[in-house]
């Protein structure tokens, strides 16, 4: 936003109606729409089938799971160290980094980051691209998809470096009027405030009123939250609707620091050149899922009028037509003496089905797996008795490879995520942060550099079986201890170690009651220990 410009409804209003037309010209509404309808299931929608429940070969959904998994079972943990040559805190700041980081691992365990994160890669592994939203100082936040996200510079992938962002969401005008008054507007201005039709087809438009209350207060409007940077570089917010501006535009300050990182994450599936958008697993494959739909179809069709034998009758020779149908009933006929009973009743024989529709359809899913990187290894189904946990990770790490972009991409998310994470405690200083463990100022925070780096390591089950395999195989060579054994195995691991713990620590016990139960034989079986039992007599 240029410094002349001020922010006003009209403006916010404009740029979103500029996003809503890219969105619209490149087809991102529906192509986001059909990759999710497809992902879910609903392959035949809009087909008019007569009210008969169409067949279809998912193959998409597993595809898409299995790839996500590949992603997110990759376990990150944020490291936070003080940046070089920046000791404005002395050597005391490599202590605040250690507080810190102990600070994220439970920010990422009280905000479920493990879940948002899954549903922001599984997002964007099916329409490109996801965003991930910070809407307070205490990192509260919620996934945003492809289609509510309008950005300033299309071009850009980078979320950072853009003018602005707008954030859409479609509300009740009385749940925005409720905000509204909150942030303090004038009645007259909340009256102001009414449904509008926003990124809506006809059909969806139609949809929505026919689910909505008729009183205006329950019907629903396009709201906006804008993101951009003053000429400080600090970044600026406001909340507004196609008339109104609810709530006024400020800049996000706090404590001396202004926040200058927009608090939204993205992370692209696959890129796409010239774009900040990106592309997702499923469209490419809609055209062969269709294809295979349609074969399937054909040949339930087929089967359904050739692979039964039918009933063939004369009319004008069976009387009673209806113990056609019924078991064991007899027949009644006229002209017997005249014609055989064959020439009367008889059957249609079963006709043969050609077997190249389906090795075409079998060939055409196969082949569209392992295109994928999908393929039987891939999905994990190799017996785990008939192999061992190295090979198993070998098979699955070289089916993984195509899939080193996305993780490399997902361990940049995270690390996005870290750096907005800190941006917003040394602006905001949530209370947590002054007490316990932490007890970090607001003025350490503030005055501190960080560099980030973010640990990955694989947690799939496959991966700790071999791990427990080579605990296990340096116990039974006696390289390691019992204990050492016990001590090495992780808290989630097949084998039960706070049982192990506490036979351990019971034969400790043991051991010790034993070793002074001996002890104390011995002094009373001592000379020392005999004068010392007369002096007690």
């Amino acid at each position: 936003m240029r410094k002349s410009e001020k922010m006003t409804a009209a403006l916010l209003w404009r740029w979103y109606t500029r996003g809503d037309e890219h969105h619209r010209m490149r087809g991102l509404y529906e192509k986001t729409k059909k990759a999710h309808r497809f992902f879910r299931g609903e392959q035949w929608y809009g087909v008019e089938s007569g009210g008969e429940e169409l067949p279809f070969y998912n193959f998409i959904q597993p595809v898409v799971e299995h790839k996500v998994a590949s992603v997110c079972m990759n376990t990150m943990s944020i490291q936070y160290a003080p940046m070089e040559h920046a000791g404005a805190l002395g050597p005391g700041s490599a202590q605040i980094c250690q507080r810190l980081t102990a600070y994220a691992a439970r920010q990422w365990e009280r905000l479920k980051m493990d879940k948002l994160c899954w549903e922001v890669v599984k997002n964007a592994c099916i329409a490109g691209d996801s965003y991930l939203y910070f809407h307070d100082g205490d990192c509260q936040a919620q996934v945003v998809d492809t289609c509510d996200l309008f950005l300033g510079d299309e071009t850009c992938p980078d979320v950072q470096k853009q003018p602005y962002l707008l954030i859409a969401r479609r509300q009740t005008v009385g749940e925005v009027r409720k905000a509204a008054r909150r942030y303090g507007l004038g009645e007259a201005e909340v009256q102001s405030i009414v449904p509008d039709d926003g990124p809506l087809d006809r059909q969806e438009r139609e949809e929505e009123w026919e689910h909505s209350d008729t009183r205006e207060e329950e019907q629903l409007c396009t709201t906006l939250l804008a993101f951009w940077r003053d000429e400080d570089g600090v970044v600026c917010c406001t909340r507004g609707t196609r008339d109104v501006l609810y709530q006024k535009p400020v800049r996000l300050y706090g404590g001396g620091r202004g926040l200058s990182l927009y608090p939204i994450a993205a992370f692209r599936w696959m890129g796409r050149r010239g774009s900040s958008r990106g592309d997702g697993e499923v469209t490419p494959l809609i055209p062969n899922q269709i294809e295979t739909n349609k074969m399937l179809a054909r040949r339930l069709m087929n089967a359904k009028m050739t692979a039964f034998s039918r009933l063939v009758y004369n009319a004008d020779k069976v009387l009673n037509k209806e113990a056609l149908e019924e078991v064991g009933a007899a027949i009644k006929v006229r002209d017997m003496q005249a014609n055989a009973v064959t020439d009367i009743v008889s059957y249609l024989g079963a006709a043969p089905m050609s077997p190249d529709a389906q090795a075409l359809a079998q060939e055409l899913v196969q082949q569209t797996r392992d295109l994928a990187g999908a393929g039987d290894a891939a999905l994990g189904q190799v017996n785990p008795e008939k192999a061992s946990g190295a090979a198993i990770i070998a098979v699955r790490d070289q089916a993984a490879l195509p899939l080193n972009e996305q993780i490399a991409d997902f361990r940049q998310f995270v690390e996005d995520v870290a750096s907005i994470w800190f941006e917003l405690w040394a602006a905001y200083y949530p209370a947590e942060l002054s007490r316990g463990i932490y007890a970090l100022s607001g003025e350490e925070l503030r005055r501190l550099r960080v560099e980030i780096r973010i640990d990955v390591s694989p947690n799939s089950p496959y991966s700790r079986y071999a791990q427990e395999q080579a605990l296990e195989n340096l116990f039974q060579k006696g390289v390691i201890t019992f204990e050492e054994y016990v001590a090495a195995l992780d808290e989630n691991a097949a084998a039960p170690k706070q049982k192990l713990e506490d036979i351990i620590q019971a034969r400790k016990s043991q051991g010790q009651g034993q070793r002074e139960s001996r002890v104390g034989t011995a002094i009373l079986g001592s000379p020392a220990g005999q004068q010392n039992e007369g002096w007690l007599g």
